[in-house]
């Protein structure tokens, strides 16, 4: 739905209510068509074109590189660099914001060439993950003095690029602590540039950066295949979401963004864990014992929160430390009873079906949609990987498809009749 629309709809429902009087109504409906919308084809446009322009100016540097003089390639990329800031800067003071976030843009990509011509000047390629380090910081720099969100948000990206390829690098630690000061700079500035699109990008950095973590507590190495890891994974990014989710209600801006990120890697590390289990024996846990039981504590303190301040359901309240108590315990079982893989397995299909239906019973509240639809892709893996594992037969696949179809509608059912209990009661408390 439009936010035209949107806003005519609310307006309609606020004026039967006598929140808002009727002959206001187009006076609000035009002051809200006078106002520029978050995005615009033609500030688009122009971000495109800045990309291309950089591009352009790339190409044409790199086809005559081997003809020029190294002076004569600083001048260049230099005197291209601050024209586009002292031009961005122009075209702010004229009020032109598209323009002047295009060309810093430009600039913030035009520092990175100059620093990657300096490196090549000087040979200095064993430090080339520190230059793009150097061009997130430059960019970043861009970001606020100007400032600017796309410079904002690709310092960002650069970021998140710099972090993975030092954690790639044989020669530097297997975690990157460094990144942490550095993405709570950048989120401190979205939050402050309102970037939605910063936002997202620092919850996929935080993600990658979190495997990092839990293989380094795990001591596994490039091995990240037993359950243990993945339960700590999902622990890990559950109390997260549940923290951020916290401070969203308490007004801190776009962590409902990085929130959603976090409770994406949480359901996707919950689902990954039950096919390790059988490989369970192949490593020890104990060091991830203590991190998974603060979790488990974390979660449930802020769930009790959360239920006290009305924002999450009793029963959603108590279910979702349950489930994280019990996948903590199916973590560590295999390792005491190997010989009961098999009903391990069952049991970790019993939690993930557990919490798709937590997360689908707390989606029908008002503003929990993308919890429900992520609840629904994870019920529906799951029901596809129970059905490929268990039946082969066309009459057992019939049989299973009638049972889940059957508890489905009755749970549908029940939910729409609780909803319309709750809502006739209200009806009836309303003077």
């Amino acid at each position: 739905m439009s936010r035209k629309r949107r806003l005519e709809r609310d307006l309609d429902r606020w004026i039967a209510a006598g929140w808002v009087q009727r002959e206001h109504r187009a006076a609000i409906l035009a002051d809200h068509a006078g106002r520029p919308g978050p995005w615009s084809a033609a500030g688009a446009g122009l971000i495109l074109g800045a990309v291309l322009l950089a591009l352009a100016a790339l190409s044409f540097v790199a086809a005559n590189w081997a003809g020029m003089p190294a002076l004569a390639r600083f001048a260049l990329i230099l005197g291209a660099l601050w024209a586009a800031l002292g031009t961005a800067g122009e075209a702010f003071r004229r009020n032109n914001p598209a323009l002047g976030h295009a060309l810093a843009l430009v600039g913030a990509a035009l520092f990175g060439a100059a620093i990657m011509l300096t490196a090549q000047t000087f040979n200095i390629s064993a430090f080339r993950n520190t230059g793009i380090l150097v061009w997130a910081l430059g960019a970043l720099a861009i970001g606020i003095t100007i400032p600017s969100r796309p410079a904002l948000a690709l310092s960002a990206l650069l970021a998140g690029s710099w972090m993975v390829l030092e954690t790639v690098n044989p020669l530097t630690p297997r975690i990157v602590w460094l990144f942490v000061p550095l993405w709570l700079a950048l989120a401190a500035f979205a939050i402050r540039l309102e970037s939605r699109l910063t936002a997202n990008l620092l919850g996929a950095g935080l993600l990658v950066w979190l495997y990092t973590f839990v293989r380094w507590m795990g001591d596994a190495g490039d091995e990240f295949s037993r359950p243990g890891m993945f339960i700590l994974m999902a622990l890990i990014c559950a109390a997260s979401a549940l923290a951020l989710a916290l401070a969203e209600e308490r007004g801190l801006a776009l962590s409902r963004i990085v929130s959603r990120w976090l409770m994406t890697g949480a359901v996707l590390s919950a689902f990954l864990a039950q096919f390790s289990i059988e490989r369970a024996g192949s490593g020890a846990v104990t060091g991830l014992v203590p991190a998974g039981l603060a979790c488990v504590v974390i979660i449930a303190l802020l769930s009790f929160v959360r239920m006290r301040s009305g924002a999450m359901r009793p029963a959603i309240a108590v279910t979702i430390p349950l489930i994280a108590a019990g996948g903590l315990s199916l973590a560590l079982a295999p390792h005491f009873l190997p010989a009961w893989a098999g009903v391990l397995e069952v049991l970790a299909g019993i939690a993930v079906f557990a919490l798709a239906a937590a997360m689908v019973a707390e989606g029908a509240r008002a503003g929990r949609g993308f919890t429900g639809g992520l609840g629904l892709v994870l019920f529906i893996a799951q029901a596809l990987h129970v059905y490929t594992a268990l039946f082969g037969s066309l009459l057992d696949t019939a049989l299973f498809f009638l049972i889940g179809g059957v508890l489905l509608i009755a749970m549908s059912v029940i939910a729409m009749r609780l909803q319309r209990r709750k809502l006739a009661r209200a009806a009836e408390a309303q003077p």
